[in-house]
């Protein structure tokens, strides 16, 4: 039999999931990525919370927050798609989330070194963030994999997401 030797980190996984020779590195890289990407939000998301809530008018603001994320996914959609079908895969996940973590930059430096209500942008921004990285996530693990390998490594991805 010509098969490659599974690897030790392979036959590990191998004891959650069907992991075949060579496929471990990657799901296991994939599920720290999206451990992170959602350790990421929920560590935020109680900072959103606060900075809304102390906001004038706050708690009247937040009822709102989730029609102004709507209205900002509306418009971001549709321009992430187009530029998805302009650019390669890797320059758009690369570009994306370095534009994701400049803002989270911004914000940090607006926070620390200003006294302007982030409140609002803030939270609208959380609420784009979590939806088009974790969207972006499974995308490119969609096609990273062939549906016969995510349907045996995507419970592998699910550990990092849970």
């Amino acid at each position: 039999m010509g098969a490659e030797r599974r690897s030790a980190l392979d036959r590990f996984l191998g004891l959650f999931a069907e992991v075949r020779a060579g496929e471990g590195l990657s799901a296991l890289l994939l599920a720290v990525n999206v451990f992170l990407l959602l350790t990421s939000y929920y560590i935020m998301k109680p900072v959103r919370e606060a900075l809304i809530l102390t906001a004038p008018g706050g708690a009247e603001l937040k009822s709102y927050m989730s029609a102004g994320q709507t209205l900002l996914l509306l418009l971001f959609v549709p321009a992430y798609a187009r530029l998805a079908s302009r650019l390669p895969r890797r320059r758009l996940l690369n570009g994306v989330t370095l534009f994701f973590a400049a803002c989270l930059v911004a914000f940090w430096l607006l926070g620390t070194s200003t006294a302007l209500p982030l409140g609002v942008p803030f939270f609208l921004w959380i609420g784009i963030f979590s939806v088009s990285l974790v969207a972006q996530f499974w995308s490119f693990a969609n096609d990273l994999y062939t549906p016969e390998q995510g349907k045996r490594l995507f419970a592998i991805l699910g550990f990092g997401a849970s």
